[in-house]
């Protein structure tokens, strides 16, 4: 049976990637309402299952209308549209940004037992879920004692002003003109900035897995591309493996594809549903230490693929 679903935060990039993966799947939308804090009027109608969706308001949204709610919108305005859509009675599927998004709930990823009964499931931060992801099978097997993570992120991390801020400073500097009021903290357009902020993902990790040390370290740079982000990911496990079961674990990871390629942003991380991996191993049988490169769209296989695939298993007991 299809759910009438809200997207509250229309006006964010993320949203737009959240459609598309919605109408990729063939997830039954009843009525779909498109909310912004912004004007509506001054927002672009979208196309979706060959119909016209026009924005409203969110401030007038009557919340009785809607089943499931994705709330993507960063501004103060969507804490409130929050507590309305809970009172509403409606589930909600929380793709905000970590230092909006609701600390009242734990983390919900696919891959771990939820459930399914709460009204409120959190989606980690992108970076969380590509690690997460990745990292999981493992404790099937061993523990892991050391996580050391370098991280190059895309500006699409910042939504469309990310995107846009990169453009205009590229622009200008071909052209020979002073940039102005970068939306960053210095030129990033043919340069590479240190990110402060990592201790989130630390944080998320410790959430998501309470019973392994995994004593992480995060370095984050903003890389001067739109789409894509590069994970190095040093792993030490407390017993050595084979180095076929470790090829066999990450080979055997839904959405992975393992590949003996040159992996770059460009190619492997735009507009694709599926992360690639790399294992760096050297020529040991045995592995305790190995290094994993990571190349994945971030605004297709993180948060946004773990929100949909939420909301496939709250439309099955509808369904069935």
């Amino acid at each position: 049976m299809p759910m009438n679903i809200a997207v509250a935060g229309s006006e964010e990039l993320i949203s737009e990637n959240l459609l598309e993966l919605l109408q990729e799947k063939q997830f039954p939308v009843g009525k779909l309402f498109l909310l912004t804090a912004l004007d509506a009027e001054d927002q672009d109608s979208i196309r979706f299952n060959n119909q016209t969706i026009y924005v409203q308001d969110l401030a007038s949204f009557d919340w009785s209308q809607a089943e499931l709610v994705f709330l993507v919108g960063n501004t103060d305005e969507y804490v409130a549209a929050f507590s309305a859509a809970e009172q509403n009675g409606c589930k909600i599927i929380d793709l905000r940004n970590i230092e909006h998004k609701s600390s009242l709930h734990g983390l919900s990823l696919l891959a771990q037992k939820e459930d399914l009964e709460s009204s409120v499931h959190v989606c980690p931060d992108d970076l969380t879920v590509l690690i997460a992801h990745v990292i999981q099978p493992f404790f099937d097997e061993t523990a892991i004692t050391q996580l050391n993570i370098v991280a190059l992120e895309p500006v699409s991390v910042h939504g469309k002003k990310g995107t846009e801020a990169l453009a205009r400073e590229t622009a200008h500097l071909m052209n020979g003109r002073p940039l102005e009021n970068t939306l960053f903290s210095s030129q990033l357009a043919f340069n590479i900035l240190p990110v402060l902020g990592d201790s989130h993902l630390v944080s998320e990790l410790q959430l998501l897995f309470p019973e392994e040390k995994l004593n992480t370290s995060v370095t984050l740079l903003q890389a001067p591309v739109f789409f894509g982000t590069t994970v190095v990911a040093d792993i030490v496990l407390e017993d050595a493996l084979p180095k076929e079961d470790i090829t066999r674990i990450l080979s055997s990871i839904s959405n992975v594809t393992l590949s003996d390629e040159v992996l770059t942003p460009v190619t492997h991380g735009s507009n694709q549903n599926k992360v690639y991996l790399q294992l760096i191993a050297g020529e040991l049988d045995e592995l305790q230490t190995f290094r994993l490169l990571m190349i994945a769209d971030p605004l297709r296989c993180g948060r946004i693929q773990n929100a949909v695939s939420l909301a496939e298993q709250l439309v099955t007991p509808v369904m069935s």
